[in-house]
């Protein structure tokens, strides 16, 4: 067989697909076992994904899917009903396979004998018996088929042969082979190929070979089915099992023969473009709007009107490509809510716990960049919601609720914003309980405890390490993880916001941007410096008097609409001169959930800014900055990180 490295990638695309189709369709059987049209997707993807295991080489892959197709055969026939030890097993036959195809070519070094065994067992139990004949790609070897007089008729299917001739110049014959006969087998059942399958996959073959397939599907699905594929040069059609009906007659019905020429061949109506391609173009749109920026500061500033008309020109078809581009990295979110209800599921089973998992807003869509850091917050989440939000069937019993709890997981758009909540109907959070874990653990006295309001007693959960769980699960109590929700979201130019009341349950609401390849941030002035904060951790800003500012523990505050405000000098941080005026502007930001006052000399206003990532190797260690921008002048502004700058 000829080398068809060339097609792993689009294997791996495709056989992570089929088992996201299997994982829902038996998150849904558990619910519905009885459900024909979701027991079909599920034989259907098992069979699709043998078939490009075993056409790829990787046997073990395809042994295990061929045993997970025959299980859900019988249960197709209503030879057994799909019951919990079913469902349990087919949920481990998953997880193993998702594990064998990240590495395929690796797949072999895996021990499935035991998911085999227990798959057997499970067929046994149910009366059902294996059939001898079928091989690992699901299609049956015989050069001469035996079918039943009118036997298609009584199934309502056609049976074609189709003799396929491949074009000349073909290097990859087994691949494009297997690749019609991936397709023909959607379409119905694949009855025998000749040569036989074998010598098809080890290219025993000059360029002709047939398939005999029964379908529903009429000829000409079968023809463009065919013809879809490249480097096809005649396709040959005929049917069988219907000599009531003179063939001759029915010609162009039934017999077609033509020499597809490329332009018969359907136009590709989509490519696969690497991430890193993607971050490349970006950056060059990023340049070119940098560019533009300076050369409309230019332009202004030497008053070269006559460059007016070009310039708003260049502007508009700047931003033009830059929205195309930003456009093309989008992925809807659904990509990352797809895996959340097999892990609910999982770990409410694990807890003995009954929880509904409600996802909402899939289609809204996130930068890839974004889409990827979000995915670990979110799971930190949805298990504190399940281990520590939802009670016990009991325990809800006992206070008048449903015994199923609930966690609603919303995705919804505002403005460049995507706002993200995880919502559950579970115990809430204690601001008192909150309060005296903190004193326990040492981080704070009595007194200072005392004085912390229940938002600011929630917002303890935030803290690296704080939690008040009584037990240590591999899940754990809603401290475990909170630190890394924040500091990672915050560190996208987001904020988090955390609601709850006691008995009623707890919502966290993130806040993140489109994307962080460009962000809106407020510019400001200390000293001459310029920086840039990201407007998602902006509240507002306000003019203070120098005598307004009081001192507290050593700390300077100021009493601000009924609110005591931390306040940070950006000068004294930053090793600047300050102006020392009376007259003072204090920018509000948010940061873990309660508001910290900046100081700076001036508020330039908002503006969009190109993010360029900082040289770890020549600011390592050194905290504050998410990254940097070039302004209109040439001059370079740092992005201030609110969370790790206070």
């Amino acid at each position: 067989m000829n080398d068809i490295s060339e097609y792993k990638e689009m294997y791996a695309v495709e056989a992570a697909e089929h088992l996201q189709s299997m994982n829902d369709a038996l998150l849904s059987l558990e619910k519905d076992p009885k459900n024909s049209e979701t027991i079909n997707v599920m034989f259907r993807a098992a069979h699709t994904l043998k078939g490009m295991s075993a056409t790829m080489g990787y046997s073990s892959i395809a042994e295990l899917t061929h045993n997970m197709e025959n299980l859900m055969d019988r249960v197709r026939k209503n030879e057994m009903v799909l019951g919990t030890a079913a469902i349990d097993i087919l949920f481990k036959v998953l997880d193993t396979l998702e594990k064998m195809v990240e590495v395929p070519e690796n797949s072999s070094q895996y021990d499935i004998s035991p998911l085999l065994e227990r798959i057997i067992q499970l067929l046994k139990a149910e009366h059902t018996v294996e059939s001898p004949d079928i091989e690992q790609t699901g299609i049956k070897e015989h050069h001469e088929a035996v079918i039943p007089e009118d036997a298609d008729k009584a199934m309502g299917c056609n049976i074609f042969n189709i003799t396929i001739t491949l074009h000349e110049s073909c290097i990859l014959k087994s691949a494009r082979s297997a690749v019609i006969l991936r397709n023909l087998s959607e379409l119905g059942e694949i009855i025998e190929t000749s040569p036989p399958l074998k010598d098809i996959e080890d290219e025993k073959f000059d360029s002709v070979f047939s398939i005999t397939v029964s379908t529903k599907e009429n000829l000409k699905k079968l023809e463009d089915t065919v013809k879809a594929t490249l480097e096809i040069s005649k396709v040959d059609i005929k049917t069988l099992g219907t000599d009531e009906i003179p063939i001759k007659k029915r010609a162009d019905e039934r017999n077609y023969s033509s020499d597809t020429a490329r332009t018969a061949i359907k136009n590709v109506q989509s490519v696969r473009v690497g991430i890193e391609r993607l971050d490349s173009l970006m950056n060059l749109v990023g340049e070119l709007v940098i560019n533009k920026i300076r050369l409309m500061q230019l332009a202004a500033d030497h008053k070269l009107d006559y460059l007016e008309d070009t310039l708003a020109s260049l502007n508009r078809l700047t931003n033009d490509l830059q929205e195309e581009i930003m456009a093309t990295r989008m992925v809807p979110i659904e990509q990352i809510f797809n895996r959340f209800p097999r892990m609910v599921r999982d770990l409410a089973k694990k807890e003995g716990k009954e929880i509904e998992l409600i996802l909402e807003g899939g289609d809204i869509e996130l930068d890839r960049t974004v889409l990827d850091e979000v995915g670990d917050p979110l799971v930190h989440l949805l298990r504190n919601c399940v281990d520590h939000g939802i009670e016990s069937p009991r325990e809800r019993e006992k206070l008048g609720k449903n015994p199923r709890g609930k966690i609603k997981l919303t995705a919804r758009r505002e403005k460049n914003y995507v706002i993200i909540e995880a919502e559950d109907d579970g115990r809430g959070m204690d601001p008192e309980r909150l309060r005296k874990s903190a004193i326990t653990k040492g981080l704070m006295t009595q007194e200072e405890a005392s004085r912390l309001t229940d938002s600011d007693a929630l917002n303890l959960s935030f803290m690296p390490g704080f939690s008040t769980a009584e037990r240590v699960t591999d899940v754990s109590g809603r401290g475990v993880g909170m630190d890394v929700v924040r500091i990672k979201i915050e560190a996208l130019g987001g904020s988090v916001k955390l609601e709850s009341r006691v008995g009623e349950g707890t919502k966290i609401v993130l806040k993140l941007p489109l994307t962080v390849a460009i962000i809106r941030s407020l510019m400001i002035k200390v000293g001459k410096e310029i920086y840039a904060i990201p407007i998602t951790n902006v509240v507002r800003d306000l003019a203070i008097k120098k005598d307004m500012i009081k001192t507290i523990k050593g700390e300077e505050v100021v009493l601000t609409m009924g609110e005591v405000l931390p306040i940070i000098r950006l000068h004294a941080l930053f090793g600047i001169n300050s102006n020392g005026s009376d007259d003072m502007i204090v920018v509000m930001v948010e940061r873990g959930g309660s508001n910290v006052g900046i100081v700076v000399d001036q508020v330039i206003g908002q503006q969009e800014v190109i993010i360029k990532k900082l040289d770890n190797r020549i600011l390592k260690g050194i905290k504050g900055f998410a990254g940097a921008t070039i302004l209109g002048d040439g001059n370079v502004a740092l992005i201030l990180d609110v969370g790790t700058l206070l």
